[in-house]
């Protein structure tokens, strides 16, 4: 039974760090568009890669598989607008995405990296569907402006079954860190709005 809250315990910090090293990132690559100061990354000054570099090698020291799959995960969805662009590497988004899932198919196998794909949709869908009205305010148009709002959060419900039903090992002790990272950051928006 110890070992078993450990574990739980485990993942679910090594989630919640995950999504501290994703959020940097996510709002250091943002912050030319984001001009609020709820940007964590202009908060964090010209540190904040090394923020997420340090939460992301903590994550990784508590559970890897979980953590670089999430992390990965992210990756290719943050790809999802950018698909037929080039970066540095000569590729595009696609292919990019798709070398960066195959390698994580083979690096931490196929279930992990399948089950972290449809986890990171789940919540990149719930994010759009929560910010719907404030994405459209600025001209963003994410996932619930395109396909509906209803239809979004639908969506979502069907991707984090999905991911339940291929890893439902994991999947509790993930969904906690992911409520509790997510609660945070919405606490530490809302605080500075």
């Amino acid at each position: 039974m110890l070992h078993v809250m450990c574990e739980f315990i485990s993942i679910m910090f090594s989630v919640i760090f995950s999504g501290i090293a994703i959020k940097i990132a996510d709002d250091y690559l943002d912050q030319d568009m984001d001009k609020s100061e709820k940007n964590l990354a202009r908060n964090l000054g010209s540190g904040s890669m090394l923020y997420a570099m340090v939460s992301i090698a903590l994550a990784a020291s508590l559970n890897t598989s979980i953590s670089i799959s999430l992390f990965l995960a992210s990756y290719i969805i943050g790809m999802f607008h950018d698909l037929r662009s080039y970066f540095p590497s000569r590729l595009n988004g696609f292919q990019e995405s798709s070398i960066i899932f195959i390698a994580g198919a083979f690096l931490l196998g196929w279930k992990m990296m399948l089950f972290s794909f449809f986890f990171v949709i789940s919540i990149q869908l719930i994010d759009d569907y929560i910010d719907d009205y404030k994405d459209e305010l600025v001209g963003q148009r994410n996932w619930a402006h395109r396909i509906g709002k209803v239809e979004c959060f639908l969506l979502f419900v069907l991707t984090l079954l999905i991911s339940w039903l291929i890893n439902e090992e994991v999947f509790p002790a993930v969904f906690v860190g992911a409520v509790v990272l997510y609660t945070t950051i919405l606490y530490y928006q809302k605080g500075r709005l």
